[in-house]
């Protein structure tokens, strides 16, 4: 278990997740080999986009700590979300687990918890190791870590609004990355001169998906047909269909496809536009306006918009 992320969270899945069966898939061995990849410094900066409900959280935020702590105990953790609330669950989950019969039977003499620093939001351990959960826009005065992770900087309901995108991304660009214990290891993708590791795995394989895997640990998609499930066993056809179809096709592709648009668009098709057959324009017999506007004032505001 010392030696495979995947291996540990297998094993302590019961201790996470109590009754409740573990359903392996490659999947998750490609998230272990990834964050492994990251403790032990072969990756520098990794990005996971993967679809709600297929264990990013579990493995990121709760077993990538416990498990970095039973061979190096002093590693650095700080974690954000865009809610305090769910920074802390899973900081709750992660010191459940440390604390758990299972892992002080197995891992119990390599480290203590400090009494003094052991809280929801923070827990240290005698190596000086610790691990810190705070909220976008959150305090860090003083604060670093050795591996910062941000699971979930937007809220759903909230990242249509260009005005609070651009707010997590002064968040990330003035406090967050400064905070890196070591800022040589320290938007992201649109940065051509940083390196990034990208783990992207829609819900659907996507033959040409705009954005593939991009490894230097030279993973490769195993899929092959168009439309194949990524998690059958949790996520079957049945239970994916009626997910798509609450969601509605924008935030379909957004949170099941990792995509901003759905594939060939989503209100205009791609398939309508083609080339027009001969010399000459058709008749202009109406022009039509469409009016979006902004009726409040409030800067996290969408603007309005006017389509001709």
């Amino acid at each position: 278990m010392r030696r495979s992320l995947k291996e540990f969270t297998k094993s302590c899945w019961q201790t996470i997740e109590p009754g409740r069966e573990f359903f392996d898939n490659w999947h998750i061995d490609a998230i272990s080999e990834h964050l492994q990849a990251v403790v032990e410094g072969d990756i520098k900066r990794l990005i996971i986009n993967i679809p709600p409900r297929h264990m990013k959280s579990i493995s990121v935020a709760v077993a990538l700590p416990a498990w970095a702590w039973t061979i190096q105990p002093e590693k650095r953790f700080l974690f954000a979300s865009y809610a305090a609330s769910l920074s802390v669950r899973d900081s709750v989950k992660c010191r459940r687990l440390i604390t758990s019969r299972w892992y002080q039977n197995h891992f119990g003499d390599g480290f203590t918890l400090t009494g003094d620093q052991n809280q929801k939001q923070r827990f240290e351990n005698d190596k000086t190791g610790q691990r810190i959960a705070t909220s976008v826009d959150g305090a860090l005065t003083g604060e670093g870590g050795d591996i910062i992770v941000i699971d979930d900087p937007h809220n759903v309901r909230e990242a249509e609004s260009s005005a609070v995108r651009e707010g997590v991304l002064e968040w990330w660009d003035q406090a967050m990355q400064t905070r890196l214990n070591d800022p040589k290891t320290g938007d992201i993708l649109a940065n051509e001169h940083e390196e990034w590791d990208h783990l992207c795995l829609p819900a659907r394989y996507e033959i040409g998906h705009p954005t593939p895997p991009r490894s230097r640990l030279y993973f490769t998609d195993p899929r092959t047909k168009e439309g194949e499930l990524l998690w059958p066993e949790r996520l079957d056809e049945g239970t994916l269909l009626q997910l798509e179809r609450s969601l509605g096709a924008y935030a379909a592709a957004g949170q099941l496809q990792q995509r901003p648009m759905p594939k060939g668009g989503g209100i205009l098709r791609a398939e309508w536009w083609v080339p027009w057959d001969g010399d000459d324009l058709p008749d202009i017999e109406y022009v039509i306006q469409s009016w979006d506007t902004a009726f409040s004032t409030k800067e996290k505001s969408s603007y309005s918009a006017r389509t001709t």
